[in-house]
This record gives structure tokens, C-alpha cells and sequence, in this order.
């Protein structure tokens, strides 16, 4: 089958709100389809998980933005000059520059403090009696280790949190995705150019002033890299990880035999956060570009063409995942692709599983009749075609 015999489908409006029956419809259809997004690009789509992660390591599959309309969409921001955007040699040689910043020993040594953020958010939580955990814990821990992981001033993290959640939860596609897209990364982008501005005539250990001082021979980022890359670390540090950690707790409230095994085995955290990461993926979407023809069982994709890897689907593969559609903390292997793969892998990955293990097991070990607040059919998801999120996880600590 060419290019010119494929149709032109649609994304259902339910499948914004739960993907899963709709992405189990388009592999059974077939290996490769043409779809009109809900911020109306046509893409093509690539739901089988051996497809999708031969193509996320084919050098034809482009992250550069200026390969397609993607680029209008950005228009010339400085979010655009970040190693997710970006080709080889640009995205090598900007991520060897900020892997030396990022180091392990800086991820790990934020654990106690990992710890230390989740009993303070604990204790004010546990004299209520109940909470929202995704309003009341999984917003402002993350928000709190990348603060101290960056530097930022603690007063200004609120701020900061309102302008990321409404950059991301975008509730209404009509009208101008690209004005509004473009107006809120202008705001960030403006208070993270002062907030390195400030950096450079102070001295300090956070990953700010690290990035700053981080050389390669004669390679360094930037102006317009720094100011992508801090704008990146805190997109992918906060609302990713809000995501992972609320989406877990929620997975094991729906499946008390899970949550069981993991309270009595707090030792299966790592498998079990690596299953709520295919389960309950926050990316939905790994985007990028055709830049000459490509053929994927028997399809061409054109050059140019926007190629999206559904997350949701890959993940939920059958012919990789026995039984996708359960929940199962020990499942192993468990090779998801919830943090890409090959160049792209999220160079951030360590320190969200840091995160989601210290809080998920921190919460059960103090709450062992944790419990649902609300029906199970009541807990809603945003409307979102981009992540996967939950609009609120109410629940009650004890019984």
C-alpha cells in the first residue's frame, strides 16, 4: 500500500479522555496510518511497538523542528534550541554538555531530599484525614526537588507551577493553539533569561550554575541553549513527574491486589514504577519528522511528513506485553518506551523513577488504608491529547 491509497482518519474525542480502546482498533487496522490531529496536522501514525522503536533509532527520523511546520508552531523561541529539538551533531554535542552538568552524582545525592520534601507534604496531608494527592503531593513535590535541583528561589516556585501546568493542560483545541502555544513559552522563556541572568553574577552548586560553567574543548551552550535547556529541565521535571506519581497511585487504587503485594514487597518499587511508566505513560506522543521516504511494512511515509509514535499504543502492544491491559508490578522484561528511545532517551529518567519510588512507597508505608475518596468511574482524566493526566485523585488516608 503507497502514500496516495492511505485515508485520512480522525481521532475520536473519547480517546483524548482514554486512548487505549482506540489505539487497540488502529493496530489491529493496520501498521501505519494517516491521521488528522485535534490541533488539526495531519500525521502519520506508527502504533505497533517493534515499528516505533526501529523508527526512534533510524537517523531518517528527525527531532529538528525545522524540518516540517513544527517549526511555524515554535516560531523562533529559544525552546526551540534544546536537545529534544535537535539533530546529531547539534543534539550530541548539547547533550555531552549537559550530561556534565546532569550528572548521577548530583541526581542521586537529591534523594534525601527527595525523602525529606515527601514527609514534610506528608505530615500536612495526614492531620486531614483526606487529600486530593494529586493537588495536595504529586503537584508540589516535584515542583520542590526541581527548585533545589535548579536553584530557583523558593518564592517563586508557585508562580512557576501555575505557568507550567497551564503551558501543558491544554483543555480546548479551537482557536489558536500556535498564539497561545507562542504566548505562554514567551513568559517562561522571559523569567528563566533573568533567572540566568542572576545566576551568572553568583556562584553556587545547582545544575543552573553547572550548565553555565560546563565546557566541551571549546563547545558550550549558548545564550539561546541555556535558556532552552533550563526551560526543558523544568517541563520534563515537573509536569511528567506529577503525572507518574499520580498515575501510579491511581493504577494501584483500581487494583488492590497490586497494591498489596507492593505494601507487604516495598522492595518491588523499582519493577513497579517501571509498569506504571507503560501502563499509565504521561508522554502520550513522541514526535518527529520524515526526512527522506521511509517504508514501514510495506507503507512509504513521505519526506517531510510528521510521524507520530503513540506512546499509549506501543505500550500496550500484546505482541510485546502478554496481557498489556493488567497491571503487574513485577512484570519483567519490561522494555516501555515511556522515556524514548536510542539518542533521544530522556537524559531525565533517573531522576523521575528517583522520585516516583521515594514518594509512591513513602505514601503507602504511611498510609497502609489508603483508599479511594470517590467511585472508581469518578475519577476523570483531562481531556488531553498531548499526556496522559488525571484532573484529581481524591482519597482517604484512613479508613
Amino acid at each position: 500500500m503507497s502514500e496516495t491509497t492511505l485515508p485520512i482518519g480522525s481521532i475520536p474525542d473519547s480517546a483524548l479522555t482514554d486512548p487505549y480502546p482506540f489505539y487497540e482498533q488502529l493496530r489491529a487496522a493496520g501498521r501505519v496510518h494517516r491521521m488528522q490531529t485535534p490541533i488539526g496536522l495531519e500525521a502519520w501514525f506508527v502504533p505497533h511497538y517493534e515499528d516505533a522503536r526501529t523508527l526512534l533509532i533510524d537517523p531518517r527520523f528527525s527531532k529538528a523542528v525545522h524540518h516540517s511546520d513544527a517549526g511555524d508552531r515554535k516560531g523562533e523561541s529559544s525552546f526551540a534550541n534544546n536537545m529534544v529539538s535537535t539533530d546529531p551533531p547539534e543534539h550530541t554535542r548539547l547533550r555531552k554538555l549537559v550530561q556534565k552538568a546532569f550528572t548521577h552524582r548530583r541526581t542521586e545525592l537529591l534523594r534525601p531530599r527527595v525523602q525529606e520534601f515527601t514527609d514534610q507534604i506528608l505530615d500536612t496531608i495526614e492531620k486531614r484525614g483526606r487529600a486530593d494527592l494529586m493537588e495536595d503531593f504529586a503537584f508540589p513535590l516535584p515542583m520542590m526537588v526541581i527548585g533545589e535541583l535548579l536553584g530557583l528561589p523558593p518564592e517563586d516556585l508557585a508562580d512557576l507551577r501555575e505557568k507550567t501546568v497551564f503551558f501543558f493542560l491544554e483543555e480546548s483545541y479551537d482557536g489558536s493553539p500556535v498564539e497561545r502555544f507562542r504566548e505562554k513559552q514567551a513568559g517562561i522563556g522571559e523569567y528563566v533569561r533573568k533567572l540566568i541572568e542572576h545566576k551568572r553574577s553568583t556562584s553556587g552548586d545547582d545544575l543552573i550554575h553547572g550548565l553555565i560553567e560546563a565546557r566541551d574543548g571549546e563547545n558550550r551552550l549558548s545564550e539561546r541553549e541555556l535558556v532552552a535547556t533550563v526551560m526543558l529541565l523544568i517541563f520534563a521535571g515537573f509536569l511528567t513527574t506529577v503525572n507518574l506519581i499520580t498515575n501510579g497511585l491511581h493504577a494501584l487504587l483500581v487494583n488492590r491486589d497490586q497494591l498489596a503485594l507492593l505494601a507487604a514487597r516495598p522492595e518491588l518499587i523499582d519493577s513497579a514504577v517501571e509498569e506504571f511508566l507503560r501502563y499509565e505513560s504521561s508522554l502520550a506522543l513522541i514526535e518527529g519528522h520524515a526526512t527522506e521516504d521511509i517504508d514501514v511494512g510495506g507503507t512509504t511515509i513521505p519526506a517531510d511528513s510528521l510521524i507520530i509514535v503513540p506512546v499509549h499504543s506501543v505500550n500496550r502492544d500484546p505482541a510485546v506485553f502478554p496481557d498489556p491491559n493488567r497491571l503487574d508490578i513485577t512484570r519483567s522484561p519490561n522494555p516501555h518506551l515511556a522515556f524514548s528511545h536510542g539518542l533521544h532517551h530522556c537524559l531525565g529518567a533517573p531522576l523521575a523513577r528517583l522520585e516516583a519510588q521515594v514518594a509512591i512507597n513513602t505514601v503507602l508505608r504511611r498510609f497502609p488504608d489508603l483508599t479511594l475518596d470517590c467511585a472508581p468511574e469518578d475519577v476523570a482524566w483531562h481531556r488531553d491529547f498531548f499526556s496522559r493526566s488525571l484532573r484529581a485523585l481524591p482519597v482517604r488516608l484512613a479508613r
